[in-house]
């Protein structure tokens, strides 16, 4: 079995210091102090680390291009709002530092694992060898994935949530609070068999967090979810109607429907509408997100607003300062939610 390499980041943790710090050391900067310095040279020949010499050649001399690994399908990616708002909000910083991005995304023809297709985003980044460092969209795949970058030594940040909360890199919005809000709201007007919308059970950790705010606000108000009530889809809005199908079809159907992303949530409401349901005077639903089809369909969509551009704004910044050996944030960024409350929710429901 091949012994796994030693990474800068097992200096760091060995020496007690940061990654930029020991990167300091290794590029001879002369603002560490001696006692640091030499701490650290001593973990660096106790534990037998060699830098990687493409890392180093990067630290030395820049390439100007940034890896955004979005391990999703393209044909998947490109017809999601939210994604493309934060790839845009990306370009845009990369734009005014005079960087180019490269994209890769999971091989469409890969296999029917997804775990596969979501790897091949980071082995094509790491392949391609010359950016200077990589953004990651969260996928169940991003810890492997994070491994192979820290392998090579590039910097990284994380659009989501790491897989380990000891990990500072990660920006994200705060999808607890923001998934309890909608409750709140649903509660308010009286709602209280609600249906949920998720994702598989293995997805992304903002999915998992959605649904613990919506438990937070259903025990606030001394009431537990009903699991029976919560169906899964694939984020799409042929996925939110087929998930519909199956709420609606129960002994007891719900009065409102939270889908966790504003996608499924108009596949709902366009089941709703063709089976002669009125929204929200019969059901009320609430996504999350706040993508421009929000405002747009018909009825107007209730949501909850993620920052979407700030967020890859801000993990673009963050990448920058680990790149440059800048102090950098030791806490995820967690960026605010709101409610927007539109027609799908209506006033109190009578029922």
């Amino acid at each position: 079995m091949r012994r796994k390499r030693v990474t800068i980041q097992d200096v760091a943790a060995a020496a007690g210091v940061s990654r930029q710090t020991v990167s300091r050391v290794l590029n001879d900067r002369d603002d560490v102090a001696l006692t640091t310095r030499e701490r650290v040279q001593d973990v660096i020949d106790d534990l037998g680390y060699r830098p990687n010499l493409a890392a180093r050649g990067l630290t030395q001399q820049r390439t100007n291009t940034i890896g955004l690994v979005i391990p999703y399908r393209p044909a998947y990616l490109f017809s999601d709002p939210h994604l493309l708002q934060q790839m845009s909000a990306v370009d845009q910083v990369l734009g005014q530092r005079g960087y180019t991005m490269l994209l890769t995304t999971a091989l469409p023809d890969a296999s029917d694992d997804d775990n596969a297709a979501e790897l091949s985003a980071f082995e094509r980044v790491i392949q391609a060898g010359y950016v200077d460092g990589v953004l990651i969209c969260e996928t169940p795949s991003t810890a492997e994935g994070i491994a192979m970058l820290e392998e090579h030594e590039y910097p990284w940040v994380i659009l989501g949530y790491a897989p380990d909360d000891t990990i500072p890199h990660a920006v994200h919005a705060d999808d607890r609070g923001g998934a309890r809000q909608a409750i709140m709201h649903l509660l308010s007007l009286g709602h209280q068999r609600i249906g949920i919308i998720s994702a598989a059970e293995h997805s992304i950790t903002a999915i998992q967090e959605r649904l613990a705010g919506c438990r937070l606000a259903l025990k606030e108000h001394h009431l537990r979810l009903d699991e029976a009530k919560i169906v899964h889809g694939d984020f799409t809005p042929e996925s939110g109607y087929r998930a519909t199908a199956r709420l609606m079809q129960q002994p007891s159907p719900p009065s409102a429907i939270f889908a966790l992303n504003d996608r499924m949530a108009v596949g709902a409401i366009q089941y709703l509408t063709t089976h002669g349901r009125r929204v929200p005077q019969e059901v009320a639903v609430i996504g999350f997100d706040d993508i421009p089809m929000a405002n747009t369909c018909a009825p107007s969509l209730t949501t909850v607003r993620q920052p979407a551009v700030e967020m890859g704004q801000q993990a673009t910044r963050l990448l920058f300062d680990l790149i440059e050996d800048r102090a950098a944030s030791n806490q995820p960024i967690v960026l605010p939610t709101e409610l927007i409350v539109r027609e799908s929710t209506g006033a109190i429901y009578r029922g």
